[in-house]
């Protein structure tokens, strides 16, 4: 987990993360109180898809982002 732990450390240090794709706190406690009600593995699982569904859309706004700069120089 300290593995884990220090390359994510890494990541969010070297990339601004916009806080706009960010889990709210109330998603937090819904899939912490699925994963103590319900199968904690799937639990994991959705939150990992959740997370790469908001990084998906945190990279095409960057994307579409970075064009428009472009097609304004």
């Amino acid at each position: 987990m300290d593995k884990i732990k220090r390359y994510v450390d890494r990541f969010i240090k070297k990339v601004k993360a916009n806080s706009r794709y960010d889990m709210s706190v109330l998603e937090w406690k819904i899939l912490a109180q699925e994963a103590i009600s319900g199968d904690i593995l799937n639990t994991i699982g959705v939150t990992f898809n959740f997370g790469y569904i908001k990084g998906y859309k945190a990279a095409i706004a960057e994307m579409k982002k970075s064009k428009g700069s472009k097609n304004q120089s």
